[in-house]
């Protein structure tokens, strides 16, 4: 099992060729095609500057996947959802990948960014497929070395083990982690963790397992603490879901140090 197109989207924003950066390294060792699809919050296809910026990003972006080997794909928007919201079209798009690439809006840069900031969670819930957020800060040598898996049994967070068992195989190491707020918690999680540690090694990945105990402190809080300490470069998370309230994973889409993989 491994991803076989990977969605990259891209936009006027400074990080976005940052953004395809590693993109390009994730698809080359994936051994995938790397499809592309640049969109703004609002359409401006119909613009001479936006089509000129367009052709210059894919000759960029075609002459970078052909140095490394990469299959590209250049992404239009469908014909009847080109007025539609960014998040519509990007929705369809990733319809047709097997992980799709964004990045955390940054805060406090104008209109543009305000009209982006659910971005995340309204593809999270809506596409179903695997969203891999990129943060608007940080700089990262290479994406999913060191993964961080933060488990609480549910369909999100099972969804999000099985969509990245690609990355958890490529990595160098995988760690398992879970909270809980009482010693009477301990026999069930730690159980839970070791079976879940025995199916991955099905799949040929080694993980450590960790069942933590946290008191005054919030599960968000105490799991960024857990990424820094551990120099992880990846975290895996169930996502938020429609009907479903998540504050975790609300904190860590608007808090995130590293990417964050999460599925609903």
């Amino acid at each position: 099992m491994a991803y076989r197109n990977i969605l990259v989207h891209l936009d006027q924003c400074e990080r976005s060729g940052y953004r395809f950066g590693l993109a390009l390294e994730l698809a080359r060792r994936q051994g995938a095609r790397l499809s592309v699809y640049y969109a703004t919050p609002f359409p401006f296809v119909g613009q001479e500057p936006e089509k000129r910026l367009r052709a210059d990003l894919l000759a960029d972006c075609r002459h970078r996947a052909e140095q490394v080997g990469v299959e590209l794909a250049w992404c239009d928007d469908a014909e009847t959802l080109v007025h539609q919201p960014l998040p519509v079209r990007l929705n369809y798009q990733a319809f047709f990948a097997d992980l799709t690439l964004i990045g955390q809006p940054a805060p406090g840069t104008g209109s543009a960014s305000a009209a982006l900031k659910d971005l995340p969670e309204k593809l999270i819930f809506s596409t179903g497929r695997p969203v891999l957020t990129v943060p608007y800060v940080g700089e990262f040598e290479r994406l999913g070395s060191r993964i961080m898996v933060a488990w609480r049994s549910g369909r999100a967070s099972a969804r999000a083990l099985l969509d990245a068992l690609p990355l958890m195989r490529q990595a160098e190491s995988v760690h398992l982690l879970t909270f809980i707020t009482s010693r009477g918690e301990q026999g069930l999680a730690g159980e839970t963790l070791d079976r879940l540690g025995s199916y991955l090694k099905c799949h040929g990945i080694a993980a450590e397992t960790e069942t933590r105990l946290i008191q005054d402190i919030g599960f968000g809080d105490a799991l960024l603490n857990r990424v820094t300490d551990e120099g992880i470069d990846l975290l895996v998370a169930g996502g938020p879901l429609p009907a479903a309230p998540a504050p975790m994973a609300g904190q860590l889409l608007k808090e995130m140090t590293v990417p964050v993989l999460m599925s609903s």
